[in-house]
C-alpha cells in the first residue's frame, strides 16, 4: 500500500505544482506589464511551456487573475483572530514585514488595484469586495483594540480603517519605487494614528 500511494496521488500534486507555478509567473508578469499589458503567451514563455498546457489549468487570463487574488486573500484569512491576540498595531506591521519577502505580489497588486478602478475591469468587482471586507475587518480590530485600552484615538474606526489603508498602499508604492523602509514607514504611520497606550 505504502508504494502505491505515491502514484495515485503523483499527478494531482503534479497538478497542484504546475498550477502554483503558473500563478507565481502570472504574479511577476503582471507585476512587471500590469494585467492588461501581460499575457498568457508571456507567462507560458517565461515557465518554457506551451501555451496549450498554461491554458489546460486556466483557459483564461481572466481565471489566472481570479486565481492570483484568491491567493492574495487567502494569505490573511486569520487577520481578526491575531489582531485579538497580538493587538492591531503588530498584526499590521507583522503582514508589512512579511511583505518585504513577496515584493512581485505586492508589485502586481499595486498595478492590478491601480488598473481595477476602472469599472470595466475584470478586476473591478474584486477590488471593491476586498476594500469593503479589509475595512470591516480593520474596524472590528480598532473597536476591539479600543475596548480593551491598547489604543486611545478617538477617530472612527472606519474612517481610520480606510486612512490605514490608504497610507500602506501608498507607502508601498514608494518602496517599491525608491526603497523607502516600509516597515518603519508604517509604524510611524500608524503611532500617530492610533495613541496606543504606553506599557
Amino acid at each position: 500500500m505504502a508504494e502505491d500511494a505515491p502514484t495515485g496521488r503523483g499527478p494531482y500534486a503534479k497538478s497542484a505544482l504546475r498550477r502554483a507555478e503558473i500563478i507565481d509567473s502570472a504574479i511577476s508578469v503582471f507585476g512587471t506589464h500590469g494585467y492588461r499589458g501581460g499575457s498568457l503567451r508571456q507567462i507560458a514563455k517565461q515557465l518554457d511551456l506551451g501555451l496549450t498546457t498554461v491554458m489546460h489549468h486556466f483557459p483564461t487570463k481572466v481565471a489566472l487573475l481570479a486565481a492570483v487574488l484568491d491567493q492574495e486573500d487567502a494569505a490573511d484569512t486569520d487577520f481578526l483572530d491575531r489582531s485579538a491576540r497580538d493587538g492591531f498595531l503588530p498584526t499590521v506591521l507583522a503582514i508589512v514585514e512579511r511583505n518585504l519577502a513577496r515584493r512581485e505580489l505586492v508589485r502586481m497588486f499595486a498595478i492590478v488595484s491601480a488598473e481595477a478602478t476602472h469599472p470595466e475591469h475584470e478586476a473591478h468587482a474584486w477590488l471593491r469586495r476586498r476594500y469593503t471586507t479589509v475595512v470591516a475587518d480593520y474596524a472590528t480590530a480598532i473597536v476591539a483594540d479600543r475596548r480593551l485600552g491598547r489604543i486611545r484615538t478617538t477617530i472612527d474606526e472606519h474612517m481610520l480603517a480606510d486612512l490605514v489603508i490608504g497610507g500602506w498602499e501608498g507607502i508601498q508604492v514608494r518602496w517599491l519605487a525608491d526603497g523607502t523602509d516600509p516597515v518603519a514607514a508604517m509604524r510611524a504611520l500608524m503611532l500617530a494614528l492610533l495613541d496606543p497606550a504606553e506599557d
